[in-house]
């Protein structure tokens, strides 16, 4: 099988598909690709993305504080970040392909980007996770006791659980990043990558 027709999602045609694949015409990949699967996982992580975006917007507006504008602005730079990243990312693969185009360069590019972008994200988010967790902690604090964050510094015991909530929560967010990963991306990366191991055996 060569590197064309496995690009085509291992599906290939009658008569036809070899007219297709003549130098220099184009035809569109399989929808059930797992490069066309991760291009819509982007898409998918894009409309969470902005969503979420909006939500720390809200929460601006509902908690005009500045220890939370702080904490928000930093979370919402980073959300902003990973969704630009994640746009190249969607723009960069095409729904057609050409025989010309060196197919194995391009598919082990596509893994190796994706891959990396979330092994990103997952770093920095480590640095992020304290700023969004005392954000979350202060904001719920307000809107449970309808107190101001001036009164609840002098409480004690809100001042002592702060650290206490981001040592448990960054752990479980870096974790839960790892995991959400892995479910949008992890088993179309394999996919991919069984691909592109057969290729290089093949040449």
């Amino acid at each position: 099988m060569t590197e064309q027709t496995k690009w085509q999602d291992w599906n290939p045609e009658d008569a036809d598909l070899s007219r297709l694949l003549k130098p220099g015409r184009i035809q569109r990949i399989q929808p059930g690709h797992p490069l066309m699967k991760l291009k819509k996982a982007l898409l998918m992580n894009m409309i969470w993305g902005v969503l979420i975006f909006l939500f720390y917007i809200y929460i601006i507006i509902v908690f005009p504080y500045w220890p939370i504008l702080i904490t928000i602005v930093i979370t919402m730079a980073f959300t902003a970040y990973v969704l630009f990243k994640a746009w190249k990312l969607y723009a960069s693969i095409q729904t057609t392909v050409s025989a010309t185009r060196p197919v194995l360069e391009e598919l082990r590019m596509h893994h190796r980007e994706i891959s990396d972008w979330g092994r990103v994200q997952q770093k920095l988010g480590l640095l992020v996770y304290p700023f969004a967790a005392a954000g979350g902690y202060l904001s719920g604090g307000i809107l449970g006791s309808g107190k101001t964050i001036e009164e609840l510094m002098t409480k004690p015991i809100f001042v002592y659980a702060l650290p206490v909530t981001m040592l448990v929560l960054i752990p479980i967010c870096y974790w839960l990043a790892k995991w959400m990963f892995n479910k949008s991306f992890g088993k179309h990366l394999r996919s991919l990558e069984g691909i592109i191991h057969s290729l290089e055996v093949d040449n």
